[in-house]
């Protein structure tokens, strides 16, 4: 078995077991940030901080859900109600995820389940890995190719972060407007940016770059109000990491209410490539 509780799905294993949409966003409670893709920027920057982080394979953007590394995030609230008014696409794939087995292609990914997510079953009435000819079920050829749009999009969102790394752009980002970031994150730098050549700055346009540098420099000023969610929700909580409370989750309503488009539960697999356009 994987690390995580996560295992590759295959016959010899799913073949006689049931699988169920996730319900719930209690999993991400404890995440203090998530990865996004270029194609998704503009909705994750409207209503999330979008920075930088660094790996081995580069620099790659990610939405932060918590200000604090030791406390959870104040966007679920204690019935597991997603409370932002967008749904990164990472967490929309419970409980299942991908991982590269060799270059990065279709053939070369294999699929991975939860099996400790509490939504794998023996219940004939949940939805069926395989069909009788021994092929992924409709509703799992629908995971697929959710997973299939993203990685993609991972893919070109690493050359894009490569190119601005090329150009230097990238720097510490240890504050915004006075509200401290987590060890570890990158923004990009304004002056430098200014700095570049012509040449540079016409490949940024025409790339995209200039679309995600734009969107991560506007969605900082969301580092705010989610600090301010987060004091609260240590308040209300008595500043014990516990779920957050109705207090909290009253709090966030109204971007709720003023942005939600989509009730994410029901539509997770369905048309997902249609998310990340």
């Amino acid at each position: 078995m994987a690390q995580n509780g996560l295992t590759p799905v295959t016959r010899v294993r799913h073949g006689h077991r049931f699988w169920r949409r996730f319900t719930s966003f209690d999993f991400a409670r404890g995440m203090t940030e998530c990865p996004v893709v270029e194609a998704e920027i503009l909705h994750a920057a409207s209503s999330l901080p979008i920075t930088f982080r660094k790996s081995e394979h580069g620099y790659y953007p990610v939405a932060v859900l918590s200000m604090q590394q030791d406390q959870p995030t104040p966007l679920v609230s204690e019935h597991g109600r997603w409370l932002a008014t967008y749904v990164p696409s990472a967490l929309r794939c419970a409980p299942f995820q991908t991982q590269l087995i060799g270059p990065q292609n279709d053939s070369d990914t294999e699929l991975l389940v939860d099996e400790t997510s509490g939504l794998i079953t023996d219940d004939p009435e949940d939805e069926v890995f395989f069909d009788k000819t021994g092929k992924l079920a409709p509703e799992l050829k629908k995971v697929w190719a959710f997973f299939r749009t993203l990685n993609k999009s991972v893919g070109n969102t690493t050359l894009l972060c490569r190119v601005l790394a090329d150009m230097g752009l990238f720097h510490p980002l240890a504050s915004y407007q006075g509200v401290e970031f987590p060890c570890g994150h990158f923004g990009v730098d304004q002056n430098a940016l200014r700095k570049i050549p012509s040449a540079h700055m016409s490949l940024l346009a025409s790339n995209k770059g200039l679309r995600l540098i734009h969107a991560h420099q506007i969605s900082l000023t969301h580092c705010v109000w989610l600090t301010q969610a987060q004091i609260r929700a240590h308040q209300v909580t008595g500043g014990s990491p516990t779920p957050t409370t109705s207090g909290v989750s009253g709090f966030l309503d109204a971007l709720v209410t003023a942005q939600q488009k989509e009730n994410t539960m029901d539509h997770c697999w369905q048309e997902g490539h249609h998310a990340l356009l």
